[in-house]
């Protein structure tokens, strides 16, 4: 995935992590200049994904209300193998500490179970 695609999944991520982010935020975690995160929320916003901007001293971006993006296709069995191998992996020390990839990838699955 090319990094100007990751980084509009990334600004997606904080996004859906609730409340209102300011664009100074979003600059920093996603390593990128303030007109940068603008243009991403444009992507985001030509991909139909309702991103709100807030005015005001606490102001920035937010989802709207209530809106999720759609599970992931998976099947209990599939799902509970994905995690399974997630902790495996980070148990055992084949993957990082938290924070990493494969943590966000079981939050990811996570976030979508019923």
């Amino acid at each position: 995935m090319s990094r100007p695609v990751s980084r509009v999944l990334t600004l997606l991520e904080l996004l859906q992590a609730g409340g209102v982010r300011t664009v100074a935020e979003l600059a920093d975690r996603l390593g990128v200049g303030e007109r940068t995160v603008r243009r991403y929320v444009d992507h985001l916003v030509d991909l139909d994904v309702p991103v709100e901007s807030v005015r005001g001293r606490y102001g920035g971006y937010r989802l709207a209300p209530g809106h999720r993006m759609p599970p992931l296709m998976l099947t209990d069995d599939e799902a509970l193998a994905v995690l399974l191998g997630l902790v495996a992996g980070r148990r055992t020390g084949i993957t990082a500490a938290a924070g990493t990839a494969g943590e966000t990838a079981a939050a990811k699955v996570r976030r979508v179970l019923p």
